[in-house]
């Protein structure tokens, strides 16, 4: 299930990076802190999600709520600080556009969002 979700993901995570890279040109121009930041930004957020995915799975699993729980907690303690890694380096860093690298944890949510809508506007024409 994560690989056709990532299937689904990650080449429009490829589309809007390359989509905010141009729209910075204008402003940054060619420079190597606004594509570092997209890939790094790009690259937390699939692993969050593969990490997402796996835990979900893993908790359905288990044999009491609690247990589930807390194993989704921890993931969600494992995630975020991963997060919070990125954003400490990008922050720490001249060569880590901060926004840049913000903009993509942003990205599962723009994609599914955008997608319920044109499935939903389809659905209306077909009526």
């Amino acid at each position: 299930m994560i690989n056709k979700e990532l299937s689904f993901l990650f080449p429009r995570a490829l589309i809007l990076d390359g989509i905010i890279y141009l729209i910075t040109l204008p402003f940054y121009g060619f420079c190597i802190e606004i594509p570092l930041g997209l890939v790094l930004g790009t690259a937390v957020m699939t692993l969050n999600f593969i990490l997402l995915g796996y835990s979900s799975e893993r908790a359905v699993e288990k044999r009491s709520v609690s247990s589930a729980k807390r194993y989704m907690f921890l993931f969600y303690l494992i995630r975020f600080t991963i997060m919070g890694i990125l954003f400490a380096v990008s922050v720490k860093t001249s060569y880590i556009n901060v926004v840049t690298a913000a903009i993509p944890q942003l990205y599962p949510k723009i994609c599914y969002t955008l997608d319920a809508a044109v499935k939903k506007r389809k659905e209306g024409k077909d009526l």
